[in-house]
């Protein structure tokens, strides 16, 4: 002889009852989940976000990734599962509406709560050196032909647009025009070595390279300036 289990908080029949109420009674009155406070940093300057330590460029799986970790069980949920789907309201605020699953003492159960929040306006390392013009390298552009080494500048702001893609502080913070070319303040000597040698190469011509020590660091490491010029 069997007998029908019921709800005692709703009265309904079932055959699923979690900690002595149907799942329905019971998800009104717990929460499977609650979401921490989702703080993500973006730079105001080169729009990167600050993601697992370090600056990266803005994308949507990283927000959902960094937004599912402030995902908090509050019940011991067998094969938990979290969905997270996002919409953007504005470039800094968005809408995000997030689906937990999982069994219940043998209960399949779901709940789903929305939230939103927004992007908060820092300025990242390299973006704060470069408005104080910090420089590791200078690339220098010399032709005796003035049409010569404008087009050189072009080419070269193009290869250095592309490095900041990677690297923020691979940026020309001052470009100063001089009697037989150009000098371009670099803020990153990597991103400056790597340009110049793209111009060597599309040139033929070597790199007159040179380094100035400028200072120590705290400890007590020597701190250098370099000189990449490209001659044509």
């Amino acid at each position: 002889m069997s007998f029908e289990k019921f709800c005692p908080k709703c009265g309904k029949t079932t055959d699923s009852i979690i900690k002595g109420m149907c799942s329905d009674c019971f998800l009104k009155r717990n929460d499977l989940f609650t979401v921490k406070e989702i703080n993500i940093e973006r730079c105001v300057k080169c729009g990167k976000i600050h993601f697992k330590g370090k600056w990266q460029g803005l994308s949507k799986e990283a927000i959902v990734e960094e937004v599912t970790s402030k995902v908090k069980m509050n019940h011991d949920l067998d094969q938990p599962k979290v969905f997270v789907e996002l919409e953007p309201i504005t470039n800094i605020d968005f809408s995000v509406r997030i689906t937990v699953t999982g069994f219940l003492e043998g209960t399949l159960v779901e709940q789903t709560k929305t939230t939103e929040f927004s992007l908060q306006k820092v300025s990242c390392d390299s973006c704060m050196k470069l408005v104080s013009n910090y420089r590791e390298a200078i690339i220098q552009l010399r032709s005796s032909d003035s049409s010569n080494v404008d087009a050189m500048l072009e080419v070269t702001k193009q290869l250095i647009a592309s490095e900041k893609e990677k690297d923020s502080l691979s940026a020309a913070i001052k470009i100063l025009k001089g009697k037989n070319g150009y000098d371009l303040w670099i803020g990153s000597n990597k991103g400056a070595g790597k340009v110049a040698r793209k111009l060597s190469k599309l040139y033929k011509t070597k790199i007159i390279a040179s380094k100035k020590l400028i200072g120590e660091e705290d400890d007590r490491k020597q701190r250098f300036r370099f000189t990449y010029c490209i001659k044509k």
